[in-house]
Protein backbone atom coordinates (compact mmCIF):
# COMPACT_ATOMS: atom_id res chain seq x y z
CA UNK A 1 0.00 0.00 0.00
CA UNK A 2 1.39 3.28 -1.31
CA UNK A 3 -1.09 5.25 0.50
CA UNK A 4 -1.20 7.83 -2.41
CA UNK A 5 -4.98 7.14 -3.08
CA UNK A 6 -6.37 7.52 -6.61
CA UNK A 7 -9.73 7.74 -8.62
CA UNK A 8 -11.17 4.75 -10.69
CA UNK A 9 -14.28 6.15 -13.21
CA UNK A 10 -16.08 3.59 -14.65
CA UNK A 11 -18.42 4.83 -18.09
CA UNK A 12 -20.99 2.34 -17.51
CA UNK A 13 -24.33 3.55 -19.34
CA UNK A 14 -27.92 4.49 -18.85
CA UNK A 15 -28.49 0.62 -19.89
CA UNK A 16 -27.01 -0.66 -16.62
CA UNK A 17 -30.56 0.54 -15.29
CA UNK A 18 -32.57 0.60 -18.38
CA UNK A 19 -33.96 -2.23 -19.83
CA UNK A 20 -33.87 -1.37 -24.18
CA UNK A 21 -35.07 -3.66 -26.60
CA UNK A 22 -32.89 -6.43 -28.18
CA UNK A 23 -29.85 -5.05 -25.51
CA UNK A 24 -29.61 -8.16 -23.02
CA UNK A 25 -25.74 -8.75 -23.47
CA UNK A 26 -25.03 -4.74 -23.78
CA UNK A 27 -27.39 -4.20 -20.86
CA UNK A 28 -26.07 -6.60 -18.39
CA UNK A 29 -22.39 -6.16 -18.86
CA UNK A 30 -23.33 -2.66 -18.13
CA UNK A 31 -25.13 -3.11 -14.88
CA UNK A 32 -21.99 -5.25 -13.56
CA UNK A 33 -20.03 -2.13 -13.72
CA UNK A 34 -22.46 -0.51 -11.91
CA UNK A 35 -22.30 -2.59 -9.72
CA UNK A 36 -18.52 -2.86 -9.68
CA UNK A 37 -18.62 1.10 -8.58
CA UNK A 38 -20.32 0.06 -5.54
CA UNK A 39 -18.08 -3.16 -4.49
CA UNK A 40 -15.38 -1.16 -5.69
CA UNK A 41 -16.22 2.12 -3.81
CA UNK A 42 -16.52 0.02 -0.63
CA UNK A 43 -13.31 -2.58 -0.69
CA UNK A 44 -10.77 0.65 -1.97
CA UNK A 45 -11.91 3.36 0.15
CA UNK A 46 -9.78 2.54 2.88
CA UNK A 47 -6.71 2.71 0.31
CA UNK A 48 -7.87 6.53 -0.05
CA UNK A 49 -9.38 5.16 -3.79
CA UNK A 50 -12.29 6.47 -4.85
CA UNK A 51 -14.44 4.73 -7.33
CA UNK A 52 -17.55 6.45 -9.63
CA UNK A 53 -19.04 6.03 -12.62
CA UNK A 54 -20.76 7.99 -15.66
CA UNK A 55 -24.03 6.63 -16.57
CA UNK A 56 -24.11 8.42 -20.19
CA UNK A 57 -26.87 8.03 -22.76
CA UNK A 58 -25.71 6.23 -26.40
CA UNK A 59 -23.06 8.96 -27.70
CA UNK A 60 -23.10 7.80 -31.29
CA UNK A 61 -20.85 10.88 -32.28
CA UNK A 62 -17.55 9.82 -32.69
CA UNK A 63 -18.02 6.76 -31.08
CA UNK A 64 -16.00 3.73 -31.74
CA UNK A 65 -18.70 1.42 -31.00
CA UNK A 66 -21.80 2.91 -33.27
CA UNK A 67 -19.16 3.17 -36.00
CA UNK A 68 -18.10 -0.75 -35.76
CA UNK A 69 -22.45 -1.98 -36.43
CA UNK A 70 -23.98 -0.82 -33.40
CA UNK A 71 -25.43 2.13 -34.71
CA UNK A 72 -27.11 0.23 -37.41
CA UNK A 73 -28.33 -2.21 -35.34
CA UNK A 74 -29.46 0.33 -32.79
CA UNK A 75 -31.09 2.15 -35.98
CA UNK A 76 -33.08 -0.98 -37.61
CA UNK A 77 -34.48 -1.91 -34.03
CA UNK A 78 -35.87 1.58 -33.54
CA UNK A 79 -36.68 1.88 -37.61
CA UNK A 80 -35.27 4.93 -38.24
CA UNK A 81 -32.07 5.99 -40.06
CA UNK A 82 -28.78 5.03 -38.82
CA UNK A 83 -27.76 8.74 -39.33
CA UNK A 84 -30.43 10.17 -37.43
CA UNK A 85 -29.94 7.86 -34.74
CA UNK A 86 -28.20 11.01 -32.58
CA UNK A 87 -31.51 12.80 -33.28
CA UNK A 88 -33.75 10.08 -31.96
CA UNK A 89 -32.00 9.48 -29.10
CA UNK A 90 -32.23 13.23 -27.92
CA UNK A 91 -35.89 13.55 -28.74
CA UNK A 92 -36.22 10.65 -26.08
CA UNK A 93 -34.87 12.75 -23.16
CA UNK A 94 -36.80 15.24 -21.23
CA UNK A 95 -34.04 17.95 -22.56
CA UNK A 96 -34.53 16.92 -25.81
CA UNK A 97 -30.33 17.01 -26.49
CA UNK A 98 -28.20 14.73 -27.49
CA UNK A 99 -25.02 13.26 -25.33
CA UNK A 100 -21.42 13.74 -26.95
CA UNK A 101 -18.01 12.90 -25.94
CA UNK A 102 -17.51 15.87 -23.73
CA UNK A 103 -20.68 16.11 -21.44
CA UNK A 104 -18.96 12.48 -20.82
CA UNK A 105 -16.02 13.94 -19.90
CA UNK A 106 -16.66 16.88 -18.57
CA UNK A 107 -19.11 14.56 -15.44
CA UNK A 108 -15.38 12.51 -15.51
CA UNK A 109 -13.53 16.16 -14.61
CA UNK A 110 -16.20 16.72 -12.19
CA UNK A 111 -15.64 13.67 -10.46
CA UNK A 112 -12.03 13.98 -10.55
CA UNK A 113 -10.85 17.80 -10.25
CA UNK A 114 -11.34 18.08 -6.51
CA UNK A 115 -14.74 19.42 -5.83
CA UNK A 116 -16.29 15.71 -5.08
CA UNK A 117 -13.43 14.71 -3.31
CA UNK A 118 -15.72 12.91 -1.05
CA UNK A 119 -17.45 11.18 -2.93
CA UNK A 120 -17.42 7.26 -3.79
CA UNK A 121 -19.39 4.64 -5.54
CA UNK A 122 -21.75 7.70 -6.89
CA UNK A 123 -23.21 7.16 -10.72
CA UNK A 124 -23.93 10.16 -12.31
CA UNK A 125 -26.33 10.06 -15.33
CA UNK A 126 -25.13 12.52 -18.35
CA UNK A 127 -28.62 11.46 -20.52
CA UNK A 128 -30.71 14.48 -20.93
CA UNK A 129 -32.98 12.90 -18.61
CA UNK A 130 -33.65 9.70 -19.78
CA UNK A 131 -36.76 9.29 -17.25
CA UNK A 132 -36.96 5.18 -17.48
CA UNK A 133 -32.76 5.49 -16.55
CA UNK A 134 -33.84 7.84 -12.94
CA UNK A 135 -31.74 6.35 -10.43
CA UNK A 136 -34.16 4.45 -8.00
Amino acid sequence: DQGLGGDIIYIASKNAVFAGPNNLAYGASKADQAHQVRLLAAELGEHGIRVNGINPDAVVRGSGIFAKGWGAQRAAVYGVEEEKLGEFYAQRTLLKREVLPEHVADAVLALTAGDLSQTTGLLIPVDAGVAAAFLR
